[in-house]
């Protein structure tokens, strides 16, 4: 996890501390920083900074990366592994095709890492462990994404192993192409702050640091310096 140092603002020509303002945040790199699965109880990514980051690869055209894929499950299916890429994967006429993934770590000592594949099309979409054969479980209860503008519809979220291969698997669709976007939970991580009385600002520490809704009781605005009354807030 990133770690938060407070650069403090002194006294100048006689002013207070309290004159200063809000302190700012400088970030600084924990040499602990592990992976950054997705947070439990999470159940959607919609309302995220990540899916309004992916939607504007999905916009733009220069981000675009058109791949045939293959006909059948196998490991030597074109790759769609490259970050911040929106791929129109074409599919085999009334059946599935698939593409193969390969994780990489996003921090230091990292093994596994959440990644959310968006679809821009309702169809099924199947990860396979190409070391187990097996596939891989969905973390999220509901995929759907409405933002407006954004030609995403849903976004299915796995914990996949770094370094090793995965095959993904797209179902038919009637067009014959479905757009994917696979994204890192730990590239589109943010702050979130604890708000016990429900005034929409947060205590100065971050609690949370996921791509994943914001909870009950938390907010992505700090600066509460009383967060037991809803009266007293942003100083």
């Amino acid at each position: 996890m990133k770690m938060l140092k407070q650069t403090l603002c002194g006294a100048l020509l006689g002013l207070s501390l309290a004159a200063c303002g809000p302190t700012e945040d400088v970030e600084q790199e924990s040499t602990g920083q592990a992976e950054q699965p997705l947070e439990a109880g999470c159940q959607s990514v919609d309302d995220t900074i990540m899916t309004e980051h992916t939607c504007l690869h999905a916009n733009n055209s220069a981000d675009n990366v058109n791949v045939t894929a293959s006909a059948t499950r196998v490991n030597t299916a074109p790759d769609i592994s490259t970050s911040h890429k929106h791929y129109t994967l074409t599919l085999p006429a009334g059946a599935e095709g698939s593409v193969t993934y390969t994780p990489t770590a996003r921090s230091t000592g990292s093994t596994v890492e959440s990644v959310a594949f968006y679809l821009n099309k309702a169809v099924s979409l199947t990860v396979v462990d190409t070391v187990t054969g097996n596939p891989v479980s969905q973390l999220l209860t509901d995929t759907s994404v409405a933002q407006t503008g954004c030609s995403l519809i849903r976004a299915n979220v796995y914990d996949l192993i770094v370094g090793r291969e995965y095959i993904v698997v797209a179902g038919t669709h009637s067009s014959n192409q479905v757009g994917v976007v696979p994204e890192y939970l730990y590239d589109n991580r943010d702050r979130y702050y604890r708000d016990q009385d429900g005034d929409g600002y947060g205590v100065n520490t971050p609690v949370y640091r996921f791509a994943c809704e914001v909870n009950s009781g938390y907010s992505k605005t700090r600066f509460d310096c009383d967060d037991t009354n809803p009266a007293i807030f942003n100083c």
